[in-house]
């Protein structure tokens, strides 16, 4: 195995193993207020704010989620933590990126964009049994969590189909440095700083459909 695949092996172990306390938890959230339905309903107006080139900008959710369903997957969402992607929504080689920022510890502030499996046109549970060795737990016993509360940062003002990779926080520094910044190159500054306790980008076999129409500082 080459030296950059171990250390990005590492690197997705130390992440996981992070979102143990967040995601393992939620799975009575999953099991009881969500095991019947794996999305929210769609809906074509629906908006969430987000963050890009040092501003907050409004993007909406024209379409309902996709997950590559040629990955397999044991959420009712089709969607997992761990991999890419095989094939898209669309021929498109060159998508945007939307990153999930999850705060792994108490009262993040600001609050995240997203509670937990409550944004619209989002899955409401994933799996996280690829990565279940490092996580110290069955296959089985994550491969049904809820989505964790979460804010978005874009890499760029584009619109249509975005693939969606993790980043974990795991302290309150660090998620107000994001909040400040409010850009992919802060963000990307705090995850090349390995004390910084910003850690990703994991990848997901998941797309959202969204375009940016607004902007404020």
């Amino acid at each position: 195995m080459q030296v950059s695949e171990v250390r990005r092996t590492r690197r997705i172990g130390v992440i996981a193993s992070l979102f143990t306390g967040v995601l393992v938890a939620s799975l009575s959230i999953a099991g009881a207020a969500f095991a019947s339905g794996s999305t929210v309903h769609p809906v074509s107006s629906a908006q969430t704010p987000a963050w890009t080139d040092g501003k907050t900008v409004t993007v909406q959710y024209a379409q309902n989620f996709f997950c590559d369903t040629a990955v397999a997957s044991n959420a009712p969402s089709g969607c997992e933590v761990g991999t890419d992607a095989t094939r898209g929504p669309v021929a498109n080689a060159d998508r945007s990126t939307l990153y999930v920022l999850v705060p792994l510890f108490s009262n993040p502030v600001p609050a995240p964009m997203c509670a937990v499996a409550s944004c619209p046109n989002h899955p409401l549970n994933i799996d996280l049994s690829r990565i279940a060795g490092a996580l110290g737990a069955a296959p089985g016993a994550v491969g049904d969590v809820a989505l964790p509360a979460h804010s978005h940062i874009l890499d760029g003002a584009a619109g249509g189909w975005w693939d969606v990779k993790i980043v974990a926080v795991t302290n309150e520094s660090a998620w107000a440095k994001l909040a400040a910044g409010k850009s992919e190159a802060v963000m990307n500054s705090l995850i090349a700083d390995p004390s910084s306790g910003v850690l990703g980008p994991i990848p997901t076999n998941m797309y959202l459909f969204f375009n940016v129409v607004g902007s404020h500082r």
